[in-house]
């Protein structure tokens, strides 16, 4: 039997798939746990549920992208611009940004910082929507199957303790992500490292 909370939600779905989709401009992992939380439940289908957070995900990252690109139309951004620095960081940027897109999909925080630089470095848009687009298929599902399988498998027998569980599951979802991080700037570390002492 569905608790109250989620019977009174279940009457708004179209409610319930407009706040995913607004909470994933807000906290992404927290919008995933809470959408499969919702789908294990069943006061919205496991499609629905994943539809809206990948409409959030992807339009949010879309948006990041288009914000670079309108700095970019600035005078001030356009001298800076122009600095070395920045015109080396273009460039590894523009030959690295499949793999990049990948990996700060993992990594917390680093999405804003490096979809913008790929609208203000004007990379290319087509490139960067679809790789967008399969890493946060590929991110989004897994992340999402898993917790919602888990949820329907496990989310009935906890009772009224499965309210207790859920904040812990978003914490476990940061301190993964937080190693993921950690392992791989020691990866990249290493690697720059090689590269170093070969030349």
């Amino acid at each position: 039997m569905m608790d109250p909370l989620m019977l009174l939600l279940s009457d708004h779905p179209l409610g319930v798939l407009v706040s995913i989709v607004i909470a994933t401009y807000i906290l992404e992992d927290a919008a995933i746990v809470g959408a499969a939380v919702l789908a294990a439940e069943g006061v919205i289908t496991p499609f629905s549920a994943f539809a809206a957070l990948f409409l959030g995900i992807f339009s949010g990252d879309l948006w990041l992208y288009g914000m670079g690109s309108l700095i970019r139309r600035y005078r001030r951004f356009q001298r800076l611009a122009a600095k070395p620095v920045l015109e080396r960081a273009r460039g590894w940027l523009a030959r690295n940004m499949v793999m990049t897109v990948f990996v700060v999909r993992l990594i917390p925080g680093m999405r804003l910082p490096c979809y913008l630089a790929c609208g203000l470095f004007a990379l290319s848009l087509r490139l960067f929507l679809g790789t967008v687009l399969v890493a946060s298929l590929l991110w989004t599902g897994a992340l999402f199957s898993g917790l919602y399988l888990l949820g329907e498998h496990l989310w009935m027998t906890l009772g009224e303790w499965k309210w207790l569980l859920l904040p812990g599951v978003v914490v476990l979802f940061y301190l993964g992500q937080g190693w993921i991080s950690r392992s791989l700037g020691r990866y990249m570390d290493i690697q720059k490292n090689d590269r170093e002492y070969v030349n």
